[in-house]
Order: C-alpha cells, then sequence, then structure tokens
C-alpha cells in the first residue's frame, strides 16, 4: 500500500513513540538469530528486510533518529509478520507486538493514498463491521465461482494475457457459503450427541459436560462451512455443549496488522462482551491467526491513551477471556483418551501436515496438533519439509505484495512437492489457518499438484464412522 508522508500531528517521532510502550525494543541484542528465519530477507537478502533490521528501524523511530519516511516504512510494511522470528530469538524479543505498534502509529500519522483509504473504508471498516454485507459478498462470489469464469480465466489463453496476479486470485477464491454460520445457531445450546442419546451414553464420554463457546471469525462465517461444521461435529462427540454467540464479530487481526488498532478496539470490546458471562469453560476457534488475535487482546487496551477504557475492560474480563481462548486442535488434544473411543475409520492414508505460523509461532502451539492426527486409526503423518516457514498468506499479504507473497508461496509449493515425491502415496495436506489453506490451495492448484488441502478438523470429521 503506497504512503504519501505527511505527519498529522505536531507530537514528534519519539513522543509518539514513547507514547506506545515500546520499551521491550531493548531486549533485542542484535544477534542476528532471526535473520535465516525471516521469509523476506531470504527472498530480499536485504538488511532493512529483516527482523533485526526493522527492530532497528522501530527503535530509530523511538529513540527519535528516524523520520516516518518512506525509507522507513516501506520495509515495516512488507513484514508478513509471520512472527517466526519470534521463535528463533534467545532474548524473547515481542517483534509482533512492536511491529504492530509501529504500524499502528503510522496509519495515524501519515497521509495514505486515495485508494488505500477508500480500501479501509468500505472492506476493513465497512465489510467486515457487518454480518449482512459479508452474506451478500459470500453469495456474490458464490455466484461468481458457479458461473465458470475463474476457471476460463486459469485454465484458457486468458491466463497469458492478464495479469498474473489477477489470475492468482482466481485460484485463492474461498468456497463461499452464502449464509451465515453463527446466525444459524445463534445463542442456542447445542448439546454433546451424548446428552441427545446418539453414539452411546453420556457416563460413557464424561462425567460433566463442558460448555464452549465457538468464535466463527468474519469471512470463515460465510465460507469453507466444512471447517465450523467438522469443529462443531467434533465438540458434541466428546460431550462438549456448544453455544455460538450471535453478536460476536471479526476478531480484528487484519486490522491489527494494517494499522488500524482502533477498529481492532471495537472488536475486541464486541468479542468479550459477546463471550463472557455464559459460563463457558472454553472459547474455540478453528483459525490460527484469529485465536493469536484473541488471545492478544491486552496489547490492544494497554497502550490506549483512554485510562478509563482500560479500567472498563480490565473490568469485564479481558484476562479471563483470553485465558480462555483455545485452538480447536489444542483443545482436542487434551480428550485423546475420549476421541480413541469414537468409531474411525481404520483405512490406511499418508497425511501431510504444514504448520501454521500463528498457531507455531505465535500461540506456541506444534506438538498437540501432530499427536493428535498421528493417534487417528490407519492415519500416517508426514510433517512438510519446511513445515514451519511461511507461505506468503499473511492476512492480505498476498494482496497487497504479491510479488513478495508469490515468491514466498513458490518455496512453499517446492517443500510440498519434495515431500510429496517422498511419500507418493500421500493424497492429502492440512493446515490449520484458513488463509495458508487458501494460500497452499492456489499454489497446488496453479500447479497442477494432485492434492487435496483441508483444514485438520474436516479431514478428522471425514473419517468418523457415525451417521
Amino acid at each position: 500500500m503506497s504512503i504519501n508522508v505527511s505527519q498529522k500531528t505536531v507530537l514528534s517521532t519519539k513522543e509518539l513513540f514513547r507514547q506506545a510502550d515500546f520499551d521491550n525494543i531493548l531486549k533485542c541484542v542484535h544477534c542476528g538469530l532471526c535473520l535465516d528465519n525471516c521469509p523476506t530477507y531470504r527472498e530480499l537478502g536485504d538488511e532493512k528486510d529483516s527482523p533485526r533490521g526493522r527492530l532497528y528501524l522501530m527503535r530509530g523511530l523511538w529513540e527519535g533518529e528516524l523520520e516516518l519516511e518512506a525509507e522507513v516504512i516501506d520495509p515495516l510494511n512488507r513484514c508478513l509478520d509471520c512472527r517466526a522470528c519470534e521463535t528463533a530469538c534467545p532474548s524473547g524479543v515481542p517483534y509482533g507486538e512492536l511491529l504492530e505498534k509501529a504500524r499502528g502509529i503510522i496509519l495515524e500519522n501519515t497521509q495514505q493514498s486515495l485508494k488505500e483509504r477508500i480500501l479501509r473504508l468500505f472492506l476493513l471498516r465497512g465489510l467486515f463491521r457487518s454480518t449482512n454485507l459479508l452474506i451478500i459478498a459470500s453469495w456474490i462470489m458464490k455466484i461468481y465461482a458457479a458461473s465458470g469464469f475463474p476457471k476460463l480465466i486459469t485454465n484458457t489463453f486468458m491466463a497469458k494475457l492478464l495479469p498474473q496476479a489477477f489470475v492468482f486470485q482466481q485460484y485463492l477464491l474461498p468456497k463461499c457459503s452464502g449464509e451465515s454460520f453463527k446466525r444459524k445457531h445463534a445463542d442456542q445450546i447445542l448439546p454433546s450427541f451424548s446428552a441427545e442419546g446418539k453414539h452411546g451414553d453420556a457416563s460413557q464420554i464424561r462425567e460433566e459436560n463442558l460448555r464452549v463457546g465457538m468464535f466463527s471469525g468474519c469471512i470463515m462465517d460465510v465460507s469453507e462451512n466444512a471447517i465450523h461444521n467438522s469443529t462443531l461435529t467434533l465438540l458434541r462427540h466428546i460431550g462438549c455443549e456448544v453455544v455460538v454467540p450471535s453478536n460476536q464479530s471479526c476478531c480484528g487481526a487484519l486490522h491489527v496488522h494494517s494499522g488500524d488498532r482502533k477498529t481492532a478496539r471495537e472488536f475486541a470490546m464486541k468479542n468479550i462482551t459477546a463471550f463472557n458471562n455464559r459460563h463457558l469453560d472454553a472459547i474455540i476457534t478453528n483459525s490460527a491467526g484469529c485465536g493469536a488475535q484473541l488471545q492478544e487482546y491486552h496489547h490492544l487496551f494497554m497502550d490506549s491513551d483512554d485510562q478509563t477504557q482500560k479500567d472498563v475492560w480490565s473490568a469485564v474480563g479481558l484476562q479471563n477471556f483470553e485465558n480462555k481462548v483455545t485452538d480447536i486442535l489444542e483443545f482436542l488434544s487434551a480428550y485423546m483418551d475420549l476421541l480413541a473411543n469414537l468409531p474411525w475409520s481404520k483405512d490406511e492414508d499418508i497425511v501431510l501436515y504444514d504448520s501454521p505460523c500463528h498457531l507455531m509461532h505465535a500461540q506456541k502451539v506444534d506438538e498437540n496438533p501432530r499427536k493428535l492426527l498421528n493417534s487417528l486409526p490407519g492415519v500416517k503423518l508426514v510433517v512438510l519439509n519446511e513445515s514451519n516457514w511461511c507461505c506468503g498468506s499473511a492476512g492480505i499479504y498476498n494482496l497487497v505484495q504479491p510479488g513478495l507473497s508469490s515468491a514466498i508461496l513458490n518455496r512453499k509449493t517446492e517443500s510440498i512437492c519434495q515431500t510429496l515425491a517422498e511419500n507418493p502415496k500421500a493424497s492429502t495436506i492440512v493446515t490449520a489457518n484458513p488463509g495458508c489453506l487458501y494460500q497452499i490451495r492456489a499454489g497446488i492448484r496453479s500447479n497442477n499438484i494432485n492434492l487435496r488441502v483441508l483444514h485438520p478438523v474436516v479431514y478428522m470429521a471425514e473419517r468418523l464412522m457415525v451417521n
């Protein structure tokens, strides 16, 4: 996104950064262990496009030695915010938090282009605020996909005539449902199957049911229906009561990544209100990016200059909310003994596994999902070569930085091909984040690789032998 640098405040750059609780930047000891783990540094080979280089830039802004100029801002915008550097960092630098705060300051104190202002107004601050608009958009996308135009564009001579970024976007199209998952199940208490007398007695599942809330998101609420339905099915099979609050909203991750912390704060308030006071044992997410954002809402409030806002949202249970947010795979892995009693297909299958960045690096969840999938009868899980590398999706990075995103995806696609060559009987690759799923699926389709790309819960639900 292009930026016309023009200060909108009388405060100096140093004062702006000093107000944002940026002291953690001093944790960086400039060791450089992050460099080889950074996708953009690997592609560009420029220190400014590495975590260490970007931290130098942010520290320069914090100390007042640099100003908000294009030469400083552009490398910060090219970061995927995949947070692989956090996993590699021996000093515990909270890189993602610092980058997102810096982007917030940049957005608030620079002049965006007309195109970006329009996109922010109608997309980030318009579409994602309205379930009705998301449903309409989902219907339009569903009709467009059914029309055959995407395949016409990608499978004919038109693919060579049209811009490659536009052609690739046809592969990225989600499977839109045209309906809202949260409205379909709005505020119902969906009982466990055992409580309904299906698939066994409740006493065989657990002594006391858990009540969990399901987070449906924004785009996911109206697309990839199988992911939410499979999540719901698995939760009810292990004896959970499930609530889908109707007043929940977008998690705000796309907004935080692009610097719009004000709108993200608004969404945070809605979600905290929607899920609190429902006597929930857990809040379940099936999107790694959404889960990471929901678990880090405190960053949005702790750097707010409105003390009343801090006090109010502390009082309503921000910490309690964050502590309950759990990825579906991490949650299910705690009940593997219950899952083992379910009727699973025993057909042998080889499944490739990709680790989403915001599950592995942000939520620090990696081992348990792999153990969970490996425990399925007949299933051999093969972790993708370079599974820990970003696929280049990074929210809407593949739309705003298509060139770099494509280069990073090519590396991931090569990794898939290498792993597939070593395991030629594999027919499926699973990844637990919708953005990664769209991106990897697009890479596979555009390269004519014969693999299904599924969310792990969809794969698990497929193997359940129940009516």
